[in-house]
């Protein structure tokens, strides 16, 4: 990529895409847009398509999807099918009719490789097995979108590669308890509890072990993919390395610091033992990289006064 070259991230407002912005602003690219679903809806074609013809643009990080937490993929799994879908369907089109010479990086998730898998996950097992009920709609519509952007690279020659990133967390992200993924809802309940007092309870025993990444480890990743590499072949993208949840709960305490105490609710379901990426792919196209750690990345978080009272308002 180019300095001036014409940078289009659909989804750039979200926590890995604005992400993305920040790393290709510190990169000092400077035609970079990120336009709002208000003003281009990946959902509506004909839109879309229109803007693909105007802009044409070189390069396209396609980030955007509908995307929550356990709740929101167990009472909409049909809206996560059909939108995550119609997105990545949309965009491959138009590109295909109206900007053909555009590259597109399109993310998938780790969440989307089988439920049961030899540790650590390798890129191999895509579509390897059973997928995790809980997720079904958007692993599938997912799944699907790479397999697109294989099948439109193999057919019409468009410049398309597919990314699996591992658990993001970060500024911007998304602190509701509900909907929320694991670090924002641990970053928040102890912020909470520095600051009211009493205790937090956590689910099941700690014991599980997680991968989790900072988002703009991520987004240098990704934007490096972009510049250098151009294959089918999906990469993933993770830190290789994993932390039992009681350790990520204890490093978190640490950095919020204050003084109340941590309870485990060992009624409540432990989920998957361990889900660890192999991340050998990236490394032999990026031997540079190198994410930071847990307590590194939330002390980023912490340490930015907006995101802390983002995170309390």
């Amino acid at each position: 990529m180019k300095r001036i070259s014409k940078i289009v991230i659909f989804g750039g407002n979200g926590l890995l895409g604005s992400a993305v912005k920040r790393v290709l602003v510190e990169k000092n690219f400077e035609n970079i847009k990120s336009p709002r679903s208000s003003e281009v809806n990946l959902l509506e074609k004909d839109g879309l398509e229109n803007y693909l013809e105007v802009e044409q643009p070189e390069y396209i990080f396609m980030i955007a999807g509908l995307v929550g937490g356990i709740l929101g993929n167990k009472t909409r799994p049909a809206d996560f099918l059909y939108q995550n879908s119609m997105m990545i369907l949309n965009l491959l089109e138009g590109v295909r009719k109206f900007s053909p010479k555009s590259k597109i990086l399109y993310t998938g998730s780790t969440c989307i490789y089988p439920k049961d898998n030899p540790q650590p996950i390798n890129e191999n097992r895509f579509m390897c097995g059973k997928l995790e009920e809980t997720n079904r709609g958007y692993a599938v519509a997912k799944g699907m979108g790479i397999v697109a952007c294989q099948l439109y690279r193999q057919q019409y020659g468009l410049d398309t590669i597919c990314v699996m990133p591992t658990n993001i967390y970060g500024l911007n992200d998304n602190y509701d308890l509900e909907n929320g993924h694991m670090i924002p809802s641990l970053i928040k309940k102890f912020l909470v509890a520095k600051k009211d007092g009493g205790s937090v309870t956590l689910w099941g025993s700690g014991t599980p072990r997680r991968e989790t990444m900072y988002s703009e480890d991520c987004a240098d990743a990704i934007v490096y993919l972009m510049e250098n590499y151009s294959s089918e072949k999906i990469v993933n993208i993770g830190t290789g390395f994993d932390y039992s949840v009681k350790e990520i709960a204890d490093t978190i305490k640490e950095e919020v610091g204050g003084e109340y105490k941590i309870e485990w609710d060992n009624s409540k379901p432990d989920g998957t033992f361990e889900k660890r990426t192999d991340i050998s792919k990236l490394k032999n196209i990026y031997p540079e990289f190198n994410p930071r750690s847990l307590s590194k990345g939330v002390r980023e978080i912490l340490d930015n006064k907006k995101e802390v009272e983002r995170i309390l308002g």
